[in-house]
């Protein structure tokens, strides 16, 4: 349940942003989700095309790194085969002594210098002589001496075995680079015969050129294959006939180092593997798997074997879809890109170049690219942003404020002139309409309560006639002797001074949530609780009374000083139940009060010539607020027109509180004592009543309630009244 609650408050939170939102707040989330639209479409396409272009990219540079490899191994195999066939085409075996002829010697010497990667060239006998040249490994020895080494200067070793005897003999002799001959040793051990050898066999079985398979070389760790093509001749029969075999060592450790150099890209790499699945050359060049024993024996590493797991991968997914030019495949959550490329070779050499790259190779400068792109175009939006951000305040902010004013305009407070800029001919329209609205209801405000115009304006419905039975606490005051001072006056000074008076009284009256119901002459009249509600309207009437006396002293003074005329004002105060309300015609409508009440509230103010008081205020409202402010009793009077008596009290002072009002201990004493001797007054107790009015005329001298209560005293107690005595003192006067 809790959960639905907070569910249903966020959707509404959310509802309300988006049904009700700032004007600055919505210029820039709309330039920002257009400017994100913008730059999403044109990165998305950006980065489709990119990858069209880096995976051309790739398969381009996959074919260039392929070709460079067929046209490297095929140079190689090239190589191979122009050596044999020139040293095919300068051996004569009709000449027994062929193989001591020093031009052949010097042609194999020469072709080792020239191709690097070739390790041996030799030319075997059927007869099982055989002439083979070697390059010089490191840490080579003499054949005989097997615990010496070779000098450093010797470079090509030659191996000459004449098996022309039953027991054969083996020449080795050691050349350096430039072909001079260094050293020479006769071996009477052959261990070695041409004939078994596989490159011989497969030769002689074919008929014609062929490669070898992959096999270790004897004497090193390396492994390589043979290119070899048989020497026919032709016997006295002419039929041709196999003689003599010619080989040529090619080392794939050169293949590795090239497959090394080769470059795809960053992470790619690139091989070559016999259709079997066996590595021939591998960019790390560990192709060659160790099995220790005695004689070592190496084998190619498999495929399956290989250190890198996309390269297996890769190789099954050729085997099982061999017409595809191109595989695309994922591992370890990255793509990979393969090609693989059959060696042409019309011997069957059946070797295939493969290539695998990570697709992110190729794309790492347009993905660096793309990067730079999403943080340029983030830079752009924070700063058109802060751009958009003061734009959007430029304009919202004059708007923003002109809303305020409107706002305080409907709630009618008193506003400031708008101290609005802007450039923009709209808004200073507004503005100026605002200023003249501004102008006309506070000119309005001063005809009619503004409290009711803010309830008006809050409501926004039409004014109606009506009222409603309300209790408020009304004000009545007027100025003595107003005639006298306005006949001593010219007219312009009399309105500035009256306009003076009323602006003091009438402010204060407002700050204690008074409305003011009109100006009659010099006379005000105000009530509270209508027509906002105010549960405290006693005490705020009685409140405002005592402050307007206090400060209408002060203005006194200063008026003194200024030489201009004092004003003497009589208030008076009466809770009441009324009318209150819009009470007129349907073409002028006043809200004001209506009912007896109101006639008393004003009979009050005049009292207060009979009791020469300044503030007086009705039983009703001494009751309400008697524990709060100082009254002392007046009289039981009944007004001009009236029959009933009403208990009338002298506000006097405020009992906590405000310390401008608060009365004096004298004050305090004089209405303590007041009270009781005018409960003795109403109690018919003549005597006692007189004697307490009397101590307090000795106390009071300049008292004119008291002096009055002497005199009532004295004469009742000499005239006593009829038994029906109520106490009414009837007014004839208002």
């Amino acid at each position: 349940m809790k959960y639905g609650a907070t569910s249903l408050a966020f959707i509404q939170k959310v509802y309300t942003f988006f049904s009700e939102r700032r004007l600055q707040y919505d210029i820039i989330s709309s330039f920002i989700m257009l400017f994100l639209f913008e730059n999403v479409i044109t990165l998305s396409f950006t980065y489709r095309s990119n990858n069209i272009v880096s995976l051309e990219f790739a398969r381009r540079s996959m074919s260039q790194s392929s070709d460079n490899i067929l046209m490297r191994t095929q140079r190689y195999l090239d190589d191979v085969q122009k050596v044999v066939t020139l040293c095919h085409s300068l051996v004569d075996l009709s000449d027994k002594e062929c193989l001591d002829n020093k031009q052949v010697q010097e042609c194999l010497i020469q072709s080792l210098r020239l191709y690097s990667h070739f390790d041996n060239i030799y030319i075997g006998l059927t007869i099982g002589d055989f002439l083979g040249v070697e390059r010089r490994k490191d840490a080579a020895k003499y054949v005989t001496q097997s615990d010496k080494l070779l000098p450093n200067n010797i470079k090509f070793l030659v191996q000459k075995q004449d098996r022309s005897t039953a027991q054969g003999v083996e020449f080795w002799r050691y050349y350096n680079d430039d072909g001079i001959l260094i050293g020479e040793e006769k071996n009477e051990i052959l261990n070695f015969d041409a004939r078994t050898r596989p490159w011989f066999t497969l030769a002689e079985q074919k008929g014609g050129f062929v490669w070898t398979d992959v096999y270790p070389f004897s004497g090193t760790t390396s492994m390589g294959i043979t290119a070899a093509i048989p020497i026919y001749v032709s016997d006295d029969g002419r039929i041709m006939k196999i003689a003599g075999v010619i080989g040529v060592d090619l080392l794939l450790d050169d293949l590795a180092e090239f497959m090394q150099k080769q470059k795809v890209s960053e992470r790619g790499l690139a091989f070559i593997i016999s259709r079997s699945g066996q590595i021939v050359a591998y960019p790390s060049g560990n192709v060659a798997e160790q099995n220790v024993g005695f004689n070592s024996q190496r084998s190619l590493l498999s495929i399956s074997e290989a250190p890198d797991r996309q390269i297996q991968i890769a190789f099954q997914m050729y085997k099982d879809q061999p017409e595809k030019n191109e595989l695309q495949f994922k591992h370890s959550g990255e793509t990979y890109l393969a090609t693989f490329t059959p060696i042409s070779d019309e011997n069957n050499l059946n070797w295939i170049v493969g290539i695998v790259v990570p697709k992110s190779d190729f794309a790492k400068n347009i993905e660096d690219m793309q990067q730079h792109e999403i943080f340029i175009i983030l830079f752009v939006a924070i700063i058109a942003t802060l751009v958009t951000f003061y734009l959007s305040k430029r304009i919202s902010a004059p708007i923003m404020a002109i809303a305020q004013e409107t706002q305080r305009l409907k709630e009618f407070y008193e506003t400031e002139p708008l101290d609005i800029k802007s450039n923009i001919s709209e808004i200073k329209m507004m503005i100026d309409a605002i200023a003249a609205m501004r102008f006309s209801l506070q000119s309005f405000g001063k005809f009619v309560p503004k409290v009711l115009v803010r309830r008006l304006m809050m409501k926004g419905a039409e004014v109606k006639l009506g009222g409603k039975m309300s209790e408020v606490t009304t004000f009545f005051s007027d100025i003595q002797g107003f005639t006298t001072i306005s006949e001593k006056m010219s007219a312009d000074k009399l309105v500035l001074h009256l306009s003076d008076y009323f602006n003091e009284l009438s402010k204060i009256i407002v700050d204690t949530n008074g409305t003011i119901d009109k100006y009659i002459g010099d006379s005000i009249m105000a009530f509270w609780n209508a027509p906002t509600p105010d549960k405290n309207h006693g005490f705020n009437a009685c409140h405002a009374a005592l402050l307007c006396q206090k400060r209408l002293g002060e203005l006194n003074r200063q008026w003194e000083l200024e030489k201009k005329p004092t004003f003497i004002t009589r208030i008076g105060l009466h809770t009441t139940e009324v009318i209150v309300g819009n009470i007129g015609s349907d073409e002028k409508i006043n809200y004001t009060l209506m009912g007896d009440g109101v006639n008393l509230g004003s009979r009050l103010e005049g009292t207060n010539k009979v009791y020469k008081t300044k503030i007086l205020a009705s039983e009703s409202l001494q009751k309400l607020v008697a524990d709060k402010f100082l009254f002392r009793p007046v009289d039981i009077v009944a007004v001009k027109g009236k029959e009933e008596g009403v208990k009338i009290y002298e506000l006097v002072g405020q009992m906590s509180g405000d310390s401008r009002i608060l009365p004096s201990k004298e004050e305090v004493d004089l209405c303590t004592q007041f009270a009781y001797g005018f409960k003795l007054y109403t109690e018919q107790r003549w005597g006692e009543a007189l004697r307490v009015f009397e101590k307090l005329k000795v106390e009071y001298p300049l008292d004119y309630l008291v002096q009055m209560y002497v005199e009532r005293c004295q004469a009742f107690k000499e005239n006593p009244p009829k038994k029906n005595w109520d106490g009414i003192f009837v007014l004839t006067t208002k």
